[in-house]
């Protein structure tokens, strides 16, 4: 079946597709450092194994994305949540997984064809090439075998989404009361006790600073690290250096003037009629051939394919189906479209579809670009292909020299007469210049090249770079004086003292609120000033989102008597709100477009939710073995 796949896949695969397709199980059913474990899987689930590699990648990409929030550093306490989750999420992807394929799901071997050729990001000018599939699956880290299992595996776990999404509704007294609730408006007062203002007059001593430390030294490790020697290939630099005559430009455009002819194009409209479910294609027939006399009695082709047509990517178009060359259509509709005139009407025309009526509006000559016309976009590409040539004769050189000289990239580098560049500072999540790359990773870390500080094999980072690296020096992970994370812990201690404090004062404030005394004088003797935004709905952002939920999950006030809570904010802030009014919402007020719009959204949300419900009461039931040293120490969860 792969082989079969690959033979006619053609095209270039668009990273984003790749992506798209590849991480559709987790985002569809998701709600020391990951190399330490044994045996080359992170975990079993029911007996199955998640591998350690899948494992990495997806724990260094998270990891990655905190890098950035942090500025580069990650607290430990964070890098062992993002474990966690990490494998919990392959987790619930395997459990899943292993449904579908229990109960029968399957998807056929046309049909992920289909799927994949049809995918925008493969789309380039109409054309696919299985050379390039396989070639960027590669840049990757993927092999065909492994990504078109994990795309036929990621459809048959959207046949039981899609099966439930289609089963799910909402009755009209439950939309009704959504209605009631999503149009609601309160209003609300609050004042907020600021964490950053109160911790301005805290202080933290050198000993709760010491004793921070001494209890918590886990928190304040180093990351395991090395110095590396490495050297560079850069298809960008060979291609900067190459020049092409003119004699060359010509003889490159004789070699194939093929390849400059544009073919001659069509544009044209068609009206399709498709044989009904009872499969009487002679009324299907008589059909077509009832509109086709419509036509040629003079009716707008336009206005007619709108009315009729069965076609409903054309039809909204007037039929239109753009310009087209020959291959573009299936052959009976090609050979009809081929023999018409301009302005002419077909006879009625069978294909697998069903009957058309076809009308030539235009057509475009083909032409062959000359030499002249062509010369600059044959520089540019000449230039490339020389470049290449010199990219992949250095990159085997570099390869063969790295492995003939294994203990150093001195000489490697002096015989290819290229600099010999160092990194201070490489680490499991990668380093500047070349960011995050696995296989980069792997191999530094590897025991050849770490352990035995041999040159690495050629790595090819993506298309047109690739380097050879060397360890010169390893830093493991260390404890960090107190002195380098002194200011770090204050801060940290403050903070927390600051919403403790915050927390102390805003209950005190509420209780006495709850008591009797009004809102505004408590406000006033606590300094605080009371914000009074009104009328307030769901999706307002005149609140943080914290305290609108509150606001929102709060109970209706009674008998006109206020409603007191309060709510701590992500950011260590703490606020007191009084909800003094609830208005419904007004379903009359909805246009009924909007709400059948909404009552087919809130059927979908439903449909999302029982199938994340499924995707949790699998990983309940499910037995699962983490692997020894994954998390430091063995783990069942």
């Amino acid at each position: 079946m792969l082989q079969i796949i690959r033979d006619r896949l053609t095209g270039w695969v668009a990273i984003f597709f790749i992506v798209a397709i590849g991480l559709t199980l987790v985002v569809s059913f998701s709600g020391g450092d990951a190399g330490v474990a044994a045996g080359g899987y992170a975990a079993k689930v029911n007996g199955e194994e998640i591998p350690l590699v899948e494992y990495r990648r997806l724990y260094q990409r998270q990891l990655a994305e905190q890098q950035e929030i942090h500025q580069g550093i990650v607290p430990e306490v964070i890098k062992a949540q993002i474990q966690r989750d990490t494998l919990e999420r392959l987790v619930q992807r395997k459990v899943v997984t292993q449904y579908v394929r229990d109960n029968g799901y399957r998807v056929s071997t046309d049909r992920l064809i289909a799927a994949i050729q049809s995918a925008d990001a493969f789309q380039v000018a109409g054309q696919f090439s299985s050379q390039s599939y396989q070639a960027v699956l590669a840049s990757q880290g993927l092999t065909p075998t492994g990504f078109e299992r994990d795309q036929q595996q990621a459809m048959s776990v959207g046949q039981l989404q899609d099966g439930i999404l289609a089963s799910s509704f909402y009755t009209p007294t439950e939309f009704r009361r959504f209605i009631l609730l999503e149009g609601e408006e309160r209003a609300v007062k609050y004042v907020t006790f600021t964490a950053a203002a109160l911790a301005e007059n805290l202080d933290v001593s050198d000993e709760a600073i010491q004793a921070y430390y001494d209890a918590n030294p886990g928190l304040f490790m180093t990351e395991e690290n090395v110095a590396l020697e490495y050297i560079e290939l850069s298809l960008a630099d060979f291609s900067k250096d190459i020049e092409v005559s003119e004699s060359d430009l010509r003889a490159y455009y004789e070699a194939d003037p093929e390849r400059y002819r544009t073919e001659e194009e069509r544009l044209a409209r068609h009206i399709l009629i498709t044989v009904g479910p009872d499969g009487d294609e002679q009324a299907a027939r008589e059909k077509a051939v009832a509109i086709r006399a419509r036509l040629l009695g003079g009716e707008d082709f336009a206005a007619v394919a709108k009315e009729v047509s069965d076609d409903p990517g054309s039809a909204a178009e007037g039929g239109s189906l753009g310009w087209a060359r020959k291959g573009d259509f299936v052959t009976a509709f090609e050979e009809a479209l081929f023999q018409l005139e301009p302005g002419q009407i077909s006879n009625v025309v069978r294909s697998e579809f069903g009957f058309h009526i076809i009308r030539l509006d235009d057509i475009r000559p083909g032409s062959v670009k000359s030499f002249e016309e062509a010369r600059d976009e044959l520089a540019v590409e000449l230039k490339e292909t020389l470049a290449e040539d010199e990219y992949f004769a250095a990159a085997e050189k570099l390869d063969d020299l790295a492995l003939e000289n294994p203990d150093s990239l001195t000489p490697v580098a002096q015989d290819l007469g290229v600099e010999l560049k160092r990194i201070d500072r490489f680490t499991r999540s990668g380093a500047v210049p070349f960011g995050y790359n696995q296989l980069l990773v792997d191999t530094v870390f590897s025991e050849s090249v770490l352990d035995h500080r041999e040159n690495s094999p050629l790595i090819e980072l993506d298309d047109g770079h690739a380097v050879v690296v060397r360890v010169t020096d390893y830093r493991p992970s260390v404890e960090r004086p107190l002195e380098t994370v002194k200011e770090e812990i204050r801060g940290g201690l403050l903070i927390q003292q600051a919403m403790e404090l915050a927390d102390e004062r805003a209950r005190a404030f509420k209780q006495r609120v709850v008591d009797g005394e009004p809102f505004e004088a408590v406000a006033a003797e606590y300094g605080l000033e009371v914000q009074s935004p009104g009328l307030q709905s769901r999706r307002s952002d005149k609140l943080p989102a914290e305290l609108l939920a509150a606001v929102f999950r709060a109970p209706k006030p009674v008998d006109g008597s206020p409603v007191i809570r309060g709510q701590q904010m992500a950011n260590g802030d703490y606020a007191v709100f009084r909800l003094d009014k609830v208005v419904p919402g007004k379903p009359e007020s909805i246009p009924r477009d909007i709400r059948d719009q909404r009552k087919k959204i809130l059927a979908q949300q439903t449909g999302a939710a029982e199938a994340t419900a499924i995707a949790i009461d699998l990983r309940r039931q499910a037995k699962v073995i983490v692997a020894p040293g994954l998390f430091d120490e063995p783990e069942v969860l």
